[in-house]
């Protein structure tokens, strides 16, 4: 019997290879498929089904019903979708839905020493922003400090939906702020939130709360620096001069596909999680004066004003050779240099930097926002218009790494009051002469050498900042060391030990901060050394 068996399935197979056997009854009985070496024969008929036929007990249209049944569940029972992980967790149904979910987590102990200058003078330039009326609180260190903080805690989901050309990202995060004034540290917030269009290559459109393309540092994923943390020159230049990330459309090139390639936005301007319509100025009534002292700040508007004016960004980026992405260090040991240059301009107009601490108090978390990035010294100044231009140099090759940028912004002030109404006139008095700050500039250079390919990494990097080119002793030069090691190879699962050596001027003058310039020792450096030991699971 087995040989019988044998030579029956030899000779349909013969005649399914010689085109000998009708194609109908093939299709009919099922078909011979290799499977793991080996051909198998798959019946494609039920054999239940086929018999009741066969005798006439069910008609061709009940056959046909019974068969579309079965087929519906063999497909549920055999479900068309795939669960992997690499670099992340990915689920796809067929080829028209992917989602990846990743995990981003930081954790890091700081170390930080200060001179005598911190505890006496210290830093009025770029203050704290608390709520009420003390607005201005000037920081001073007069102990060496110890800290354990999460600073990047973040879920990410992306993929595509409906088309593989269609794209979305939704992340949040559960940072810890070094500063906790108002208890918002590690809670949840939005970080991107977009949907993209990438049917034509050289025309991407993302739509949504992302990251603005223009400042090259910025641009790059925390997740991929070489060091803990970046430089208080790279934040400084953001094109919002709060975030690196902003609510708005921008149309650019693949640049994994194109050796040129560009990017322009139109955006809120105001950072993410907030609109021109969260930047309202408090303004007592006409009749202020007249009401009782107790009630003078219980009744009054929120002015929205200037809303209508947005943020524009240009980047334009040329590939000499490869494609050196935006991720610091030459990670991947590169056979081929991998070299390209980009410059960015972006225009922010209408930007309400009124008086902090008088009656025109703006939004707080815009106020503070501003001051963490670096840039607290206009606060007060009035309505200004910025227009800030950078380039950038990034070289890969055998190891070895290359980036630098350098920036420039125009600080143009349109108004230097809102003509609000204070609620008290004696707070709406402002000590000492007019401040003139005049422009901004800076630049960076940093340089990495894998010494254990894809393993161990050696950056060093240097810094400079003048935040107001009309006054002076206030230049920030900041140094850096740092060493890496990837325990895999990526920067999923790495630790960073880097050294900051920083020198921070206390002088130059600022709006509306009169009272700290009388103080001894204003104008002196102030010197922080600080240690970061930073262990990053990136799955």
């Amino acid at each position: 019997m087995r040989h019988l068996r044998f030579i029956i399935v030899s000779m349909i197979f013969t005649g399914l290879v010689l085109g000998l056997v009708p194609k109908g009854w093939a299709v009919e009985e099922g078909q011979l498929l290799k499977k793991d070496g080996r051909w198998e024969y798959m019946a494609s008929e039920d054999p239940g089904l086929k018999y009741l036929l066969l005798k006439n007990i069910i008609s061709q249209d009940e056959y046909d019903k019974g068969l579309r049944v079965l087929e519906t569940k063999e497909r549920v029972s055999k479900p068309n979708f795939t669960i992997d992980v690499n670099n992340g967790l990915n689920i796809r149904v067929g080829s028209k839905f992917l989602l990846k979910m990743r995990l981003l987590t930081q954790v890091r102990y700081t170390y930080s020493t200060y001179n005598e200058a911190w505890g006496t003078v210290g830093d009025s330039r770029n203050p704290e922003i608390l709520g009420g009326q003390v607005e201005f609180r000037g920081i001073r260190n007069q102990s060496d400090s110890s800290t354990f903080t999460i600073p990047q805690a973040q879920l990410q989901f992306m993929g595509h939906a409906f088309d593989p050309d269609l794209r979305y990202n939704f992340s949040i995060q559960l940072n810890q702020n070094a500063f906790n004034q108002e208890g918002g540290s590690g809670r949840a917030s939005l970080v991107d939130a977009y949907i993209g269009s990438w049917h034509v290559p050289f025309a991407t459109i993302q739509v949504g709360q992302q990251k603005v393309w223009f400042n090259r540092a910025l641009i790059s994923s925390t997740a991929t620096s070489s060091f803990a943390d970046n430089l208080l020159v790279q934040r400084t230049f953001a094109a919002n001069l709060i975030n690196s990330r902003d609510i708005g459309i921008v149309v650019l090139s693949d640049e994994e596909k194109y050796k040129f390639n560009y990017a322009f936005g139109i955006w809120g301007g105001v950072g993410p999680n907030l609109t021109n319509e969260g930047t309202s100025v408090s303004q007592a009534l006409p009749n202020n004066a007249s009401l009782p002292t107790s009630q003078q700040r219980t009744f009054n508007y929120d002015t929205r004003f200037r809303n209508g004016e947005m943020m524009y960004t240009a980047r334009l980026l040329y590939k000499f050779s490869g494609n050196p992405g935006y991720g610091q260090g030459d990670i991947l040991n590169s056979r081929v240099p991998q070299v390209a240059i980009g410059a960015g301009y972006a225009y922010n107009p209408a930007q309400n930097y009124l008086s902090s601490i008088r009656s025109d108090i703006v939004s707080r978390t815009y106020r503070q926002g501003i001051t963490g990035s670096n840039n607290g010294r206009l606060l007060g100044g009035g309505i200004y218009d910025f227009q800030t231009y950078e380039v950038d140099l990034i070289a890969k090759y055998q190891g070895w790494s290359l980036q630098s940028e350098g920036y420039y912004r125009h600080q143009r002030v349109r108004n230097t009051d809102d003509g609000s109404i204070p609620f008290t006139p004696a707070t709406a008095v402002v000590l000492g002469p007019p401040v003139d700050l005049g422009q901004a500039w800076g630049w960076y250079v940093q340089v990495g050498k894998y010494i254990i390919p894809r393993k161990l990494e050696l950056a060093v990097r240097y810094g400079v900042l003048d935040p107001s080119t009309k006054q002076k002793d206030d230049l920030t030069k900041e140094f850096g060391a740092a060493l890496s090691y990837s325990f895999d190879g990526t920067y999923n699962n790495r630790l960073i030990v880097d050294y900051s050596h920083l020198t921070l001027g206390s002088g130059g003058r600022a709006p509306d901060r009169f009272p700290f310039e009388s103080l001894p020792g204003f104008g002196q450096d102030l010197i922080e050394n600080r240690i970061n030991v930073q262990y990053q699971f990136y799955f």
